[in-house]
């Protein structure tokens, strides 16, 4: 347990360094959205094109996981919109962003950086694969739901229409998607990274895991605990017990995966919900303050959860 634990406190101690510093204010708004950019648009993608570019093997990637993962996830996904149908009594748009709370997973700040710092570069494939089909997977899902809620989908398919072609686009130019696709490509040509490339980009890289967790710290800053805590208290559950307890179901019995995916993949859904669940509670004004306590929730107990699942899957363990 102790090994778990150097490795999980760090990371959540940096998150916790960027909200104590973002309550001094010495950071606007705007400079930590600034530090968000600068990890999602430069540090991180570095760090993909890098690792994906020095695969021996990119061609075999085995997209397993991500069935195995989001099978589990939209099983999820559906359980907490009937539980806040017949427990809270929500409406159909309102129980999509419910939803979203509970299965959107914080991969990309705090994930990717705990499972590297616990499993090294072999797990950034796998997890590189979950988290590049998460938001059009989730986002779209989402989406549609609150729109047919709403009965901006009673005129046709053009309204998901629209969605879907935004999802695409989206997904196209992603910095994270489009990094990994292009550092596989380059390793498929054989060339190799030159000496001066290979050493930028791992300057770069070395920026991505505490400029993010710091960053994540300080923009949670923005959110207040509210809402109905029952609901705020059924998210957490949903998110930090029932998912990973699916996804490690299906990626070891039902999909039956490697020892490292089926790790990956459950540590990735024990993660607290993303940022991008709030946004898309803000983009439809619906469960607002409640959406927002749950990232706050699920980040502080996160560290415990994940501590307790790296010293179950680490190597060494057999679950």
């Amino acid at each position: 347990m102790l090994q778990t634990l150097t490795i999980v406190i760090p990371v959540f101690a940096v998150i916790l360094l960027g909200y104590g510093v973002g309550k001094t204010r010495l950071f606007s708004e705007e400079g930590v959205r600034a530090l968000t950019g600068f990890c999602f648009y430069v540090a991180i993608p570095a760090v993909l094109f890098r690792t994906m570019a020095g695969l021996e093997a990119p061609a075999g990637f085995d997209f397993a996981i991500v069935a195995a993962f989001y099978s589990a996830t939209l099983l999820t996904y559906g359980l907490a919109m009937l539980t806040s149908r017949f427990v809270f009594g929500l409406a159909l748009a309102e129980q999509a962003i419910f939803a979203a709370g509970a299965t959107y997973s914080n991969i990309l700040l705090v994930g990717l950086p705990l499972v590297l710092t616990a499993f090294g570069p072999a797990a950034t494939l796998p997890q590189s694969a979950i988290l590049a089909f998460q938001s059009v997977i989730l986002i779209s899902l989402t989406s549609i739901v609150v729109e047919l809620g709403r009965g901006e989908g009673e005129s046709g398919a053009g309204g998901i229409g629209a969605i879907l072609r935004s999802a695409g686009l989206a997904l196209a130019t992603n910095p994270i998607i489009v990094s990994m696709a292009l550092g596989i490509a380059w390793g498929r040509t054989g060339l190799g990274l030159h000496a001066i490339v290979d050493t930028s980009l791992a300057f770069l890289g070395q920026a991505a895991t505490p400029t993010a967790l710091f960053a994540l710290g300080a923009s949670l800053t923005r959110f207040r605990l509210g809402g109905d805590l029952r609901q705020v208290a059924a998210l957490g559950l949903f998110k930090l017990a029932v998912l990973p307890a699916l996804v490690f179901v299906s990626a070891k019995y039902v999909f039956a995966l490697a020892p490292l995916s089926v790790a990956v993949a459950t540590i990735s859904a024990a993660m607290p919900s993303g940022v991008n669940a709030f946004v898309l509670a803000m983009r439809y004004e619906l469960l607002v303050a409640r959406v927002a306590a749950a990232v706050i929730a699920t980040t502080a107990l996160a560290w415990a959860i994940a501590a307790a699942l790296l010293a179950w899957l680490m190597p060494g363990t057999s679950p």
